[in-house]
């Protein structure tokens, strides 16, 4: 494992730390690799670890009551992952699952509460970014529940592409369609009709995961439309 007081891709709360604090970190954390399609976390178990995702990709998903699994959101590099659990649960609300080859370092509950009273610039971090969480999803709510399935399906590619991939035209998303529905709330023949429209309307092309933005301006203006 990297020394945290080296780490590159340590978050801004953990650029807040102190080399005592900082070795406070280090001497509770754990580095794990994970594969895709291996659950990093699972809903329902004892949550005694906060995850910081190091590097890679993967998907928040909550079971709802029919026991179908619900996409949360896309998690990027540079981003924790369980703190409203540790912060106010002792279970793990949601499942968290690798969508790529994903570094995690696991940090213990009790040392990272102990840093958030040591440090209150630390705690200041975390407290900016469950607020910039909970805007994001905010929008997300309104997009899902107004938008028509083309305008949803044009907000995930654009995602992918501005958010994941630095602006890419040509990338991959690592979701099946079923994944896509999950996340857009729709049925997967919903996804593979959307995404055949917005094919003939040529602002994008498909080769299996590999989507291709042809026309920005119009794929934006389907987004902004709803």
């Amino acid at each position: 494992m990297q020394n945290c007081k080296t780490c590159v891709i340590r978050s801004k709360a953990a650029d807040t730390l102190n080399p005592k604090e900082l070795t406070i970190l280090m001497e509770s954390c754990a580095e794990t690799t994970f594969n895709p399609k291996e659950n990093i976390i699972k809903e329902g178990t004892l949550s005694s670890h906060i995850a910081y995702l190091k590097s890679g990709m993967a998907m928040v998903s909550k079971k709802g009551v029919k026991g179908i699994d619900q996409i949360l959101k896309i998690v990027q590099q540079g981003n924790y992952i369980g703190l409203q659990t540790v912060l106010f649960e002792k279970i793990n609300q949601f499942s968290v699952t690798a969508l790529e080859k994903c570094v995690v370092c696991f940090i213990d509950n009790q040392s990272f509460k102990e840093l958030i009273s040591r440090n209150a610039q630390f705690a200041n971090e975390l407290l900016l970014f469950l607020c910039r969480e909970e805007l994001t999803y905010f929008n997300r709510f309104v997009n899902i529940h107004q938008k028509q399935i083309n305008g949803r399906m044009a907000d995930v590619i654009l995602f992918f592409s501005e958010e994941i991939n630095n602006h890419a035209l040509t990338f991959n998303i690592p979701l099946t369609r079923g994944d896509m529905a999950a996340l857009t709330c729709a049925t997967r023949e919903s996804i593979t009709r959307s995404i055949k429209d917005l094919s003939d309307v040529k602002s994008i092309r498909v080769k299996g995961k590999t989507f291709e933005i042809l026309d920005l301006k119009r794929l934006k203006k389907i987004s902004e439309s709803g």
